[in-house]
Parts: structure tokens; sequence; C-alpha cells
């Protein structure tokens, strides 16, 4: 009953689609079916958000489950779970006597309906006082107004970028900030909608794209229950363009966008980043119209002006911070039609807000291509995927180069457990690097078929190209009929090039084992055009042979650890070059030195490669970690790693 949607979703799709290869044309269509009678069968709670007020505007808190009707496309429910969400105490009259007791946050509500709040930052219809004063206001009113069971999303929508889902609904409140804070983008611009044929053009189609971005992701947020209130940092589209007598597409489009909002339950709470400055300017430059459709034809509130972001804060928890909660059964079709929702109360004089309804879920593979996206983007950086319980496996990400190219290898071990839990037909791998703005910098993919390979695990890796800076690594498996992934996620560092001296890079821990097969997750698909480019053999020649990466860590009684390492050096004629090794313990902060073999070396374009076996003393189970350093005798330069593992 409390599991969420997307899970019911992906556990009847991996229900309706099973294995089909081994099943002859009578079975397909008994199973067929059973897969109609599944569905006709299928009882699920919804849950709807209600708000009540009086005609001044008020919260009406004190009614129950029996003061509420519900209609579901004209058909009467019986209501059987009720929730009241009193997330702000209520002014009291003169003449009350409150006692003063903290109001307890509703209890259970992380499994119910918790509110949901995309802040959106419109880069492109921008500028830099506006992006100042728009991340201000955005952070006052998660530090002010956010509950700890508020779910929070940030999102920006730039030319270079478009949209950009930075951080997904989350309770880490802390993450939004970080994300917020960290926002570089330069602005687009205000642009007063002049000048000439041309550039008018080109500005009316990037606006129609801005739509298109928009319209698909309310489309995809249709299936998250509850309101999903969007608070919108923007300028706005000026006058001139919106109300062009030759041209009214932008219009036409922006009014089809807010009824897309709002029959997604997404009302939009409009703040103007040009504030009172907009007042300087001739009428049909100011973009406040545009702002004040989208929200009034969504259901949410335009405010004019960013700097009053403290009282805007208020208005907007005044109006969403106490609700009703009501839930009742229903026969679910996996159809995606709309089910239009009528609540009424049966007192007097109150006025009535609910969601307007609701879309019955469809299987995986009929989703659009931007809700693909954005599946694939909350399995990758969610710590608790909306879709489904996190299955993870693990995943190194080792810098391993000077170079501006193949500066940075993934490898992963996908345990057979894993592929299991996902489904072993039509997969796909899907590599990616996410710099510290959560924005995609480049990604491999790979369509696979486990049922053709050997029923055991599964070894893969990825090379790329990045710039300098910290990057989030994830490399993804997903089931393309279900939707059903699990992830493997590391970060790394890749330093700025060095002008001299010495550069380890991480040592990767190596196990004696069987010669293994690697999947090559790469944007060319063929080996033949893979001919070549750089490989993980190249970067590891051991890896060829009967080394396998260890990504648990190693056994407890282990007496020896093979290492693989790699270094350059700048600058330095005929180095001169002596590594030690030591075990730290991080509790104690203990350092051992260990004693150091090197089995194999060789130098490939100003690169060392080598093979290293450390003597490990008796260990304990727990986190240790291993530090190398690299000393050159004539400059003294030096360069130092670090790889925690874990004794089990």
């Amino acid at each position: 009953m409390k599991k969420s949607l997307c899970v019911l979703i992906l556990l009847m799709v991996f229900i309706a689609y099973p294995d089909l290869k081994e099943l002859d044309l009578s079975r397909l269509q008994e199973e067929k079916k059973q897969e109609a009678l599944q569905h006709e069968v299928t009882v699920v709670m919804k849950l709807v958000q209600v708000f009540v007020t009086d005609k001044k505007g008020n919260p009406i808190t004190d009614l129950t489950k029996e003061d509420f009707i519900l209609y579901d496309n004209g058909q009467l429910q019986t209501i059987t779970d009720f929730e009241k969400h009193l997330l702000k105490r209520p002014e009291a009259k003169v003449e009350e006597r409150l006692e003063e007791t903290p109001l307890p946050l509703p209890q259970e509500t992380a499994s119910r309906l918790n509110r949901k709040f995309f802040l959106l930052l419109d880069i492109e219809r921008n500028d830099g006082l506006g992006m100042i004063k728009s991340k201000k206001a955005a952070l006052h009113f998660i530090e002010t107004q956010a509950f700890p069971t508020d779910e929070l999303a940030y999102l920006t929508y730039s030319p270079r970028n478009g949209l950009v889902v930075r951080e997904f609904l989350t309770t880490d409140h802390e993450k939004v900030k970080a994300a917020i804070e960290k926002t570089k983008e330069l602005p687009g611009g205000i642009d007063g909608g002049e000048g000439v044929v041309e550039e008018r053009e080109l500005l009316k189609r990037q606006i129609l794209l801005y739509f298109e971005e928009l319209r698909k992701f309310a489309k995809s947020l249709r299936y998250i229950p509850g309101y999903k209130n969007i608070i919108l940092f923007s300028a706005g589209i000026n006058r001139n363009l919106m109300y062009d007598s030759d041209d009214p597409s932008i219009r036409f489009e922006l009014e089809g966008l807010s009824k897309e909002l709002s029959s997604s339950s997404c009302p939009v709470y409009t703040v103007n980043t040009e504030g009172m400055r907009a007042l300087s300017k001739p009428q049909g430059e100011r973009g406040d119209h545009s702002l004040m459709m989208i929200s009034d034809l969504s259901g949410g509130k335009y405010f004019i002006d960013v700097a009053r972001y403290e009282q805007f804060s208020e208005e907007i928890q005044n109006v969403t911070g106490n609700y009703y909660v009501l839930g009742y059964y229903i026969n679910e079709q996996w159809d995606g039609k709309y089910h239009e929702i009528k609540v009424k109360v049966k007192q007097k004089g109150y006025e009535v807000h609910a969601q307007g309804g609701y879309y019955n879920p469809e299987p995986f593979k009929k989703f659009t291509k931007f809700e693909k996206k954005l599946h694939l983007l909350d399995l990758a950086l969610s710590e608790k995927p909306r879709s489904q319980e996190p299955i993870k496996f693990p995943l190194l990400a080792l810098p391993c180069s000077e170079d501006k190219d193949s500066n940075i290898v993934l490898i992963s071990k996908i345990p057979l457990e894993v592929i299991e839990k996902v489904g072993v037909e039509e997969n796909e791998i899907v590599a990616l690097v996410f710099d510290d703005e959560n924005i995609i910098v480049d990604s491999n993919e790979k369509k696979i078929d486990f049922s053709e390979m050997p029923r055991k695990n599964i070894y893969t890796y990825a090379i790329f190209s990045l710039p300098p800076g910290e990057y989030k690594c994830r490399m993804v498996i997903r089931n393309l009929m279900t939707g059903k992934g699990a992830v493997g996620s590391d970060s790394a560092a890749i330093p700025e090039p060095a002008q001299s001296g010495i550069r380890l890079y991480p040592p990767v821990l190596l196990v004696p084992g069987e010669k293994l097969s690697y999947q090559t997750i790469s944007k060319k698909k063929n080996p033949e055009e893979r001919e070549g480019e750089v490989s993980l053999f190249d970067l590891y020649p051991f890896l060829d042979e009967d080394y396998i990466p260890q990504f648990e860590g190693i056994e407890k009684g282990t007496s020896k650890v093979l290492v693989g390492l790699r270094y350059s050096t700048v600058g330095i004629q005929e180095p001169d070059i002596s590594l030690t090794a030591s075990l730290i313990d991080p509790k104690s902060g203990e350092k051992t030195q260990l004693s150091l073999i090197i089995l194999s070396s060789e130098s490939r374009d100003a690169t060392d490669i080598l093979l290293l076996e450390l003597q490990l003393p008796e260990l304990k189970t727990g986190e240790y970690s291993l530090e190398i350093i690299a000393e050159e005798a004539r400059t003294r330069s030096r360069s130092a790693v670090v790889r925690r593992f874990r004794v089990r």
C-alpha cells in the first residue's frame, strides 16, 4: 500500500513482459490473457492532495475523513485513508489562547504524499543581478520554509545545456543548496525583442525550444502523485513577442504549456527576476505578462519582484503548507489515460483546491525519450531512486594520464545476481560523467543481451577524455522493457597538467584469477571502428592476463596484495624513482610501512606502468588506506596517492 507508484509500474511491467524467446504462439496468447486479467485485478491506492480554505483564503484545518466527497471519473469513491498535514501554525485570533507547544510534523509522511518543490532557474531569460538574487531567494526558501519531509528538486535552463536536472526530488536539502550555490553558468541576458527580423526569428525559435523542453518535463511528472509545485525564477518573455499580431505562436504555445502543467498537477509560482527594474522599460519590453499567464493557467501565483523573497516565500508556504491527503482504492489500468478527480466538502462556504486528476501508468517501453532520460538521471544520481529500490554494483574511476585524450577509465564488475534482478534480455549499459554541477559532460552507451552471454559476472569499461575538474562517474545497466536498473558509482578528480615533476595515478588492487572478457562501452559500436583506439589493456596490460581488479576489498588473512600503478614524469631527464608503500588505519592514524616488490614494469608514451606486490601484516576486518609515495632522487620531486579498501 505504501510503495511508490513507480515501483508498482516497474513490478507490473516486469510481470507483463517475461522472457518471450522460449514461448510458442499459444503460450504467448495465453500470457496476453493473463496480462489482461492481471491488469483488471490490480488494485492500488490513489492518494489525492487537497487544500481547503475559507473565503478569505485562510486554511481550514479541523476537517475529518467524513467531511470529504471524492469522485474519480464521475464515480463516487470510498475514502479509506486520511491524513492531515499542518506544516504551519494557523494564526490565532485575539480571543483565542493556544498552548505554546510545538506543532508536531505529520507521522509517516515519507510513505504518503510529501510536499514537492521544483526550483527552476531560467538562466537564458536572466541577467547577472537576477541570477544572484534568484539564488539568494531559492536558498532563503529552503532554509526558512522547507520542512525535513519536503522533497526538493533543482533545475536550470540555458541555451548551452537546455533543461538540466541538477538535483532530483530528495529530502537531502543540503545537496540541493549545494547545487544552487555551484551554479556558475553565464546568463543569457534580458532581450527586449527588438532588432532585425533575423534576430527576432532566432529569438522566437529559442523560446519555442524552451517551451518544448518544459512541456516534455511536465509530461514526465504526470506519474508522480500529488502536487508538484514549481517555483520559476525568470524575467519572462517580452510582450512584443508575446502579442505579435503576425505570429501568435509564442502566445499559443505558452497557453498550451501552462495547461499541460496544470493537467500534470504542477502549479507554477513565477518570480520576476528583473523586478522593479522592469518598470523603467517600455511596456512592450517587459516580461511580466508571460509570467502572469503561466502562473494563472497552471494554478500558481505571480510574484512581481525577486528582491521580496521573504514575502513570497511565506506566501508560498501559506498556500502549500496545510493540506489533507485522501486515499482510496481503485482498479488500475495500464493505458496512460487521464482520470478526472473532483473533491467536495459537505460544509458550506469553503473553497476546495485539489489536483484536477491523474494519469494511469504506462509500461517503461512506452515512455517518451525525455521521460527515459529523466528516469536514467534518477537512477544515476539519486541515493533512493523514485522508480525502484536501489541496486548497486562496484565501479572504479581511475585517472590515468597527463594527456588530454583518454585520461580516465571507468571499470565495473556487474555481479550475476544484479543481472538477474535487472533482467537478462534487452538491456543497455550507459557510462556517464557528471561535473560538479551535475551536468553530463560525456557519456557512452551500449545495447546488450545478457541471455546470450555466459551466466557469470560481467566486467565493463569506458574511457573518456576530460578537462581538469571534479567528476561524478556512473555506470548504469537498465532493462529496456521494464526500466529496472542498477548503478555503479565513484568519483574522480582530473588535476591540472604538471609543469614538471612526478604524477602518480590512483592504483588498482588486483588478485590472480581467470582471464576476463571485458565489455567495451564506447561511442564507436563496432570493433572495426575502435581499431587504433586506446583500450583498457593499453592502460593496464596486466588486465589482459590472469589478473582481476579487486572491487570488494580483500579477505581477512591475505598476506600479500598485487597493485597496478601508473605514473608519469615531466621535465626530468633519466629520472631515478623510488617507491614506498604504507598502510594507514583510518581510526588510529597509525601508519605501517609495507615491503614492496616490482614484479613487472614497462613504459608507454612517457608513462610507466608497474605491477607491484605488497606484503601485508595480519589485519582485522575494517577500512584501511593504502598510501604509495614516489620520489625522484635528483630533483626531490614527490607525488603520493591513496586508495581506500576494506578487509572482509
